[in-house]
């Protein structure tokens, strides 16, 4: 039985689970989406549930021959460009709904699986779900109403923005950023805004059953702009615990890293999880047993871990949109 990496070669932590895998004796292949159609063969037998993925070494591999798949980054497909506009608009969306039926279909043990990236993809519903279970988040506003958007902001003494989804960091929000250009280019894009939650920057992981934790000093707003930010790890209550394992099975995450501010008066405010979180570091300077645990679950040693993302039917109505490395 193989593993498949989901992700590129020159992606660092895809080519480091690469090599802890290969050196515990596990089969381990890297799949590039980048790969299809050109260079990567895919069939698929949706009445028989079969599969089979022909890699660009002359490897196959049938679907039922991949025991888990730790789902890095999804790049889209590449299909060589058609002078012909429709033709190439046909065939990209072939490409891309045939690889995109495998991410649904293969019948693994996903790290993560389609619906834990669609959810990711649509941050506010992310927000909104875990809401639902009783934990705090920031007051929020996603908007392109410039309207609601000054109104919110009236109502509080400081807050930020930030994408809806992503690909930019948090920053602070000024009388500036309020100009009528401003304003009127939220009639291109949406925007999230929040209130500033005062506190410490904590990350906390979920690898199956395990809760390991750490929190993050730093002066920067967005502690990814801090180039040397301390990490040093951090004990989490046990009701912290249960409600991260919690948080995790809402959304369908066997493997993530959780974003939370505490505030002074100790309350745990959810920012988002990460379904693909980057953790190199967090392990060396915080000293958190993040390789191990990530491996654990890809082997599905010590951990109870269900086959797959649950193909349920209403999966179908989402589709991930390529992102960038997380």
């Amino acid at each position: 039985m193989a593993i498949l990496i989901l992700g590129a070669e020159d992606d660092e932590h895809a080519a480091h689970m690469r090599e802890h895998l290969l050196q515990r004796g596990a089969d381990v292949e890297l799949l590039d989406s980048r790969w299809f159609p050109a260079e990567l063969g895919i069939s698929f037998d949706p009445g028989q549930g079969r599969g089979l993925l022909g890699l660009p070494s002359g490897r196959c591999l049938a679907f039922d021959e991949v025991s888990a798949v730790y789902w890095r980054s999804y790049h889209g497909v590449r299909t060589p460009r058609l002078p012909d506009p429709e033709q190439d608009f046909i065939a990209q969306n072939d490409a891309r709904g045939l690889f995109e039926s495998m991410l649904i279909r293969l019948p693994a043990r996903w790290v993560n699986g389609w619906r834990a990236y669609t959810l990711h993809q649509t941050k506010p519903a992310q927000l909104a779900m875990v809401a639902m279970l009783g934990v705090r988040v920031p007051e929020t506003l996603i908007t392109n109403s410039p309207e609601e958007l000054t109104a919110f902001v009236a109502r509080r003494e400081v807050a930020i923005f930030k994408p809806v989804q992503g690909g930019a960091h948090t920053r602070l929000l000024t009388p500036a950023h309020l100009s009528k250009g401003n304003l009127e280019s939220l009639r291109i894009a949406p925007v999230t805004v929040q209130e500033r939650v005062p506190g410490t920057n904590i990350r906390i992981f979920v690898a199956g059953e395990r809760v390991l934790a750490c929190e993050l000093v730093s002066e920067h707003l967005d502690y990814r702009e801090d180039g040397a930010p301390n990490i040093r790890p951090h004990t989490l209550p046990q009701d912290m615990k249960a409600m991260s394992l919690r948080i995790a099975r809402a959304l369908d995450l066997v493997w993530t890293g959780m974003d939370f501010r505490l505030t002074p008066e100790g309350t745990y405010v959810f920012l988002e999880a990460n379904p693909s979180p980057m953790f190199l570091g967090f392990e060396r300077l915080g000293g958190l047993t993040l390789t191990g645990s990530l491996g654990d679950l890809l082997l599905g040693v010590g951990l109870e871990v269900g086959r797959a993302s649950e193909n349920r039917e209403d999966d179908a109505d989402h589709r991930p949109r390529v992102q960038p490395d997380a």
